[in-house]
């Protein structure tokens, strides 16, 4: 069984233009299938056509709502969505045939959004520049490795979801999550593969847009350093980090910069950095450069 999860807050009319979609494109797969709609912070004022309603008393942000879901769900398969997301008839299906190998974690379509230079976000490589990972664009015709899957759309295996622990609470509200989520499957040895034969249509920061720039910010850069003090255990490259964050804390100047450095390491405190087995963080970034 599919269970399709979509995390919302305050989005009914978004559920109500794209949810029909996501419901065709479920039927279409040939798979038993499910909906489950996650209201973080319970302001839907109904549940969507053909959905389970899970309420979340409080807003706790997308990772955490997800992981809600995928708690709450009875496939074996977690179909990862925004509530801004269309799906084409195909979407699914084509989805589930990339994610038939059992060393692939999770499979993102191609994801046609204004967000995206080259008009496809689904596809991600990393680079590093001055001592940080910083996210590209990965464009290709071709099934091929990607860094992460992009949480607005993608297909994975539920019990290979819950045994990552889901989305680090740590990030919420939002931002880079699933990026760590792409990180520490790799670390396993689990690939996220772009599959651009699927694809899907995102409006495109429908509710993170809603907030101050100065929030979106601050929760920018405490979440990029949080990965990189979680994630990175090479020393060349933890030493390089430190050395980036430094200059960015000393000579940046903006207040939402500084105020996200200072929380990243109250937060990193409290979390901690991640174990150290598995692939290198050399050998992760070659496999999806």
């Amino acid at each position: 069984m599919i269970s399709a999860v979509v995390p919302t807050r305050g989005g009914q009319a978004r559920l109500d233009r794209h949810l029909p979609s996501v419901r065709a494109s479920l039927a279409e797969s040939g798979e038993t299938w499910e909906l489950v709609v996650v209201d973080d912070g319970g302001g839907l004022g109904r549940a969507p056509e053909g959905a389970r309603l899970v309420s979340l008393p409080a807003t706790r942000g997308y990772g955490p709502a997800v992981n809600a879901g995928a708690r709450a769900a009875s496939g074996d398969l977690l179909l990862v969505l925004n509530d801004d997301v269309s799906l084409e008839p195909s979407t699914v299906r084509l989805l589930r045939e990339a994610l038939r190998d059992e060393a692939v974690f999770a499979a993102a379509p191609r994801i046609l959004s204004p967000l995206a230079a080259c008009g496809d976000e689904g596809g991600k490589s990393a680079v590093l520049r001055a001592g940080l990972i910083e996210i590209v664009e990965a464009p290709s015709d071709e099934t091929h490795p990607t860094l992460y899957p992009v949480g607005c759309c993608y297909l994975c295996s539920r019990q290979g979801f819950l045994d990552l622990g889901g989305y680090d609470d740590v990030y919420a509200p939002f931002f880079w999550e699933d990026v760590d989520l792409g990180y520490r499957a790799w670390r396993r040895g689990l690939a996220s593969v772009h599959a651009p034969e699927a694809a899907c249509h995102h409006e495109g920061s429908a509710t993170i847009g809603e907030r101050p720039i100065h929030e979106r910010q601050r929760a920018w850069y405490r979440n990029w350093a949080l990965f990189h003090l979680r994630n990175l255990q090479h020393p060349r490259l933890r030493a390089a980090s430190l050395g980036a964050w430094a200059a960015h804390a000393l000579f940046d100047g903006r207040a939402a910069v500084e105020e996200g450095l200072a929380e990243a390491l109250v937060r990193f405190a409290e979390a901690g950095p991640r174990p150290s087995d598995g692939l290198s963080d050399e050998e992760i970034l070659a496999r999806v450069r």
